[in-house]
């Protein structure tokens, strides 16, 4: 009688162990859908907001103009809001110190006067956390107050965020470039941009985590990340 208490026991332990055993198999695959949907949806909102990004209204002016470095699209677009009267000064920011105010003018077709007059380099920002840094010195060194940023359509989010995180002026106005090559009709993406965005996306929400649970300022990547503003 004893053993077929035991052994029943035994049985009821064994089936409850499973049944939590399923549970939790069950609550795990719901946190999963949970997050899948949550990051598909972000994602969707995302591209859309990308897709949207270059279509802005006319651009106001400025004190000044900072553009990030990526592509020579991204510089000639700054350079004609300055020549437009847009901005009194251009920041290039992200600049390779191997590459000199000659190749910039020739590779944007531009006066090499425009560059001697009115435009700034910047070699020390490794990464966008550490344009947002420099552009900000920059901005302070000559008492703007009020910036247009410049990048592509995919950075213009993830770029607001970090200069967000660390400016102090009154107001940054972006200016999304479009990369042609990432789009079919104007919204939907290419391979290419297919790729580009999720890589976009997953960096996006890592700044946006960043911002979320830092609050003496952003891990910067900048030449001169340790020396006094």
């Amino acid at each position: 009688m004893k053993r077929n208490e035991e052994g029943s026991a035994r049985i009821a332990w064994s089936q409850k162990l499973r049944r939590d055993r399923r549970h939790r198999f069950a609550l795990v695959g719901l946190l999963v859908c949970v997050a899948a949907g949550f990051l598909a949806g972000g994602f969707l909102r995302f591209a859309e907001a990308t897709a949207e990004a270059s279509k802005m209204e006319p651009v106001p002016t400025a004190d000044a103009i900072v553009v990030l470095t990526g592509g020579a699209n991204r510089i000639e677009r700054a350079l004609s809001l300055l020549k437009d009267g847009h901005g009194k000064r251009l920041l290039i920011s992200g600049v390779n110190k191997e590459t000199s105010i000659g190749a910039l003018a020739r590779t944007t077709n531009t006066d090499r006067a425009w560059f001697d007059c009115c435009v700034d380099i910047d070699v020390a920002a490794l990464d966008t956390a550490g344009n947002a840094v420099e552009a900000m010195r920059w901005a302070d060194s000559h008492g703007f107050r009020d910036l247009i940023l410049v990048t592509s359509d995919y950075h213009i989010q993830r770029s607001m965020i970090e200069f967000d995180r660390v400016s102090d002026v009154e107001r940054i106005t972006p200016v999304a470039v479009r990369l042609d090559d990432l789009w079919h009709d104007g919204s939907v993406p290419t391979r290419r941009g297919l790729e580009v965005l999720v890589t976009e996306y997953a960096k996006l929400m890592a700044a946006r985590l960043r911002a979320a649970v830092t609050s003496g300022g952003p891990i910067v990547s900048s030449a001169n990340a340790g020396s006094p503003a």
